[in-house]
């Protein structure tokens, strides 16, 4: 057990020494640390419009990018009401470009991946991360059947529309049933979503989710619970560009049955995107024509001001929305730190929802 717990640190210090030698390589003096997402190292491949998404392989791991992730929000609601926020996130990390040799088990494998898991409620915030080497058979993703783990840490499909997310913490965890509910949506161009106006980006697409079962604890208290999320699948080699400090990113669900992706990338020029899906599934990109995003009040926290209320439009679609967080510091720490929280939604239509900001930290 004592050395599983050094492996990990060890594995979590190689990975920040990873990040910090890439962007201190790349970045100009004075960006942010998020430098380290910007020009991939040679050998890497980059996304690029005109790339189709192929599933079910898209699913799986793709050695021949730098990085990559698994990601899972979800608003939770207990039957006597009581609200719960769950994040569940498995990054994967190229050292060195693959595809990866059947005879580079272990140690020699050239990728590290890292899993970060959060439950939050009001005023309330917990989070734990783990960390494993490639070719250990500690973490990994298969995708016939559909299967994502590190150590205990697993989301998985048990049928053709049913997924389970199992999370253990030191004093939380969350066994959850799962259940995609429209088609696939392609954000971007196809699955090709720009970061910048100049260039840059990421392949991406995305499941809303229905939440049909399942328990969370908390300091051994336990709450059944259902609700909705969003699943996002993105990978690629270079995410931002090395004059942009950051995004805000946010998936609301409304109460008429349509969800909404919505991002900012901060820079020179903040660059916008998103995606409207419609009750029935119909996808529609929207471009920085299309919708505005405004920050309206910014919360004092113990890292930095981050922005808690927003005023997002989509005047074609007679959205017109006030994005509020929770109350509370949801704040998750790590190599890089990140606020990553639920929301409530107000105006032309209720909702809920998660809000993810990076770059705001002192």
């Amino acid at each position: 057990m004592k050395m599983h717990k050094v492996s990990g640190l060890f594995i979590a210090l190689l990975f920040v020494a990873v990040q910090v030698i890439v962007a201190c390589g790349k970045a100009p003096q004075g960006t942010s640390p998020l430098g380290a997402l910007s020009e991939p190292p040679q050998g890497f491949r980059q996304a690029a419009p005109g790339m189709k998404v192929r599933l079910p392989q898209d699913m799986g791991a793709h050695p021949e990018y730098r990085l990559e992730w698994w990601y899972l929000t979800a608003n939770l609601q207990s039957p006597d009401g009581k609200r719960f926020g769950v994040q569940w996130t498995l990054f994967r990390n190229g050292i060195q470009p693959g595809p990866y040799a059947d005879d580079q088990p272990g140690w020699h494998r050239n990728e590290i991946w890292l899993a970060h898991a959060a439950l939050s409620r009001p005023n309330d915030h917990r989070f734990a991360d783990r960390a494993a080497r490639g070719g250990t058979g500690q973490a990994d993703v298969t995708t016939q059947p559909f299967s994502a783990w590190i150590d205990h840490w697993k989301l998985e499909s048990v049928s053709d529309n049913t997924w389970t997310l199992r999370v253990d913490g030191a004093n939380f965890r969350y066994h959850l049933q799962l259940a995609p509910v429209l088609p696939v949506v392609l954000n971007g161009d196809r699955g090709f979503s720009a970061k910048s106006a100049e260039g840059g980006g990421s392949m991406y697409f995305s499941y809303p989710l229905k939440i049909t079962g399942g328990d969370i604890e908390i300091d051994g208290e336990k709450f059944s619970v259902s609700g909705q999320g969003w699943f996002d699948r993105e990978w690629s080699s270079q995410y931002l560009r090395s004059d942009e400090e950051g995004w805000d990113w946010m998936a609301l669900h409304l109460e008429d049955g349509r969800h909404l992706m919505v991002f900012r990338v901060r820079g020179e020029e903040d660059f916008y995107s998103a995606t409207l899906v419609s009750e029935e599934g119909r996808s529609q990109s929207l471009s920085m024509e299309d919708f505005s995003l405004e920050p309206k009040e910014y919360r004092s926290t113990r890292l930095g001001d981050v922005p808690v209320t927003w005023q997002l439009r989509v005047p074609e679609a007679a959205i017109e929305l006030q994005i509020q967080s929770w109350p509370g510091d949801y704040w998750n720490p790590g190599a890089m730190r990140y606020w990553e929280g639920p929301v409530t939604v107000s105006g032309s239509h209720k909702g809920e929802g998660y809000l993810e900001m990076t770059g705001y930290e002192r």
